[in-house]
């Protein structure tokens, strides 16, 4: 192969995950390779509907998934306010595009929501076919609710279907398990909400790789209990992406010294969506307003554009970008 490994990884968030339709989209126009997707819960979704289409179908299928017709529309000065509507509703009435609330017997119980709704979405949205037929490689992370342990399958050895995908998005309470053989499966974000170890394991040439998280682990102190409970849940997986890469990063750059290989040939880029003070907080991830959709749609496109920006230099070591801020950091020299 010519150049290096390309690859995608997409982490999970529930409705934060327009953020990556953008990024992908800023990611197409660049028309560079892609050999490799990887996610956990929504970002398995994200991962799937590019693996499971032609590229010139994929951005009009990721746009059709989340509903969004145009980028933001005008901001309201009242989105926050929304935004908490938005949740509210969900929790109470589900998503119609994505689940409904069920109603469960208290000797038997499966999840708060069925994500009936999205399995016939995505039963339409995805070729099962191409999607296994290796043209773009796929991962998806799911957690074994019974050992904890990470369980991933990829299309190199597995035949991945809509259960797979529906396995690893079973966040409990909301959303129910899978069972897949003789195993129980939750969602991938309990153990690898950004599953990009199988690639960093695996891949030996170069790789260009970019990491799209759904929380942030750097970020404002919070100023309100609104805030704590917000920050609380962006450094529970923002946390897990950060030090699980850094520690991925090490164990690449030891392994070429070992083998006396040469070292910067690796492009790792993290983005991380930053949500503003129109979303509603802890519960931002259940806000699936059209224009909170388009929002996170427009922020991904942005932030893929700033990593896009110089990155192409093969380099070793992690750039996280931070959009907002005006910076694009290089960690090289800290690991």
């Amino acid at each position: 192969m010519d150049g290096p490994v390309t690859a995608l990884v997409f982490g999970g968030g529930l409705s934060l995950a327009a953020y990556h339709g953008g990024a992908y989209q800023a990611f197409a126009n660049h028309r560079l390779p892609l050999h490799w997707v990887a996610g956990s819960s929504a970002g398995a979704i994200t991962a799937a509907l590019i693996a499971g289409n032609a590229a010139e179908h994929r951005v009009p299928r990721l746009l059709e998934f989340w509903g969004i017709a145009a980028e933001a529309s005008v901001a309201s000065p009242f989105a926050h306010f929304e935004g908490w509507v938005s949740a509210l509703r969900a929790h109470v009435v589900g998503d119609m595009a994505h689940f409904y609330p069920r109603f469960p017997s208290p000797l038997l119980f499966h999840s708060l929501y069925d994500l009936a709704p999205m399995r016939r979405r995505l039963s339409g949205l995805i070729d099962f076919a191409r999607l296994n037929g290796g043209e773009t490689r796929l991962s998806v992370a799911t957690t074994d609710l019974r050992s904890g342990d990470p369980v991933i399958f990829d299309t190199a050895c597995d035949r991945i279907e809509l259960d797979h995908l529906l396995a690893s998005c079973g966040f409990l309470p909301e959303f129910a398990p899978v069972t897949i053989g003789t195993r129980t499966l939750g969602d991938g974000g309990l153990s690898l909400n950004a599953p990009f170890d199988p690639i960093m394991q695996e891949c030996l040439a170069p790789l260009r790789l970019f990491v799209l998280d759904l929380y942030a682990r750097d970020d404002r102190l919070p100023s309100s209990l609104e805030a704590a409970l917000e920050r609380k849940n962006d450094l529970l997986f923002g946390n897990q992406t950060y030090l699980r890469l850094k520690d991925k990063i090490s164990i690449r750059h030891l392994q070429r010294q070992r083998d006396g290989t040469s070292r910067g040939d690796d492009e790792i880029s993290l983005l991380s969506y930053r949500a503003g003070a129109d979303e509603p907080g802890p519960e931002k991830s259940f806000n699936f307003s059209r224009a909170a959709l388009s929002r996170r749609w427009r922020t991904g496109r942005l932030d893929m554009e700033a990593a896009l920006y110089g990155a192409l230099g093969g380099r070793d070591g992690l750039r996280i970008i931070r959009r907002e801020a005006g910076t694009v950091t290089d960690e090289r020299e800290r690991r």
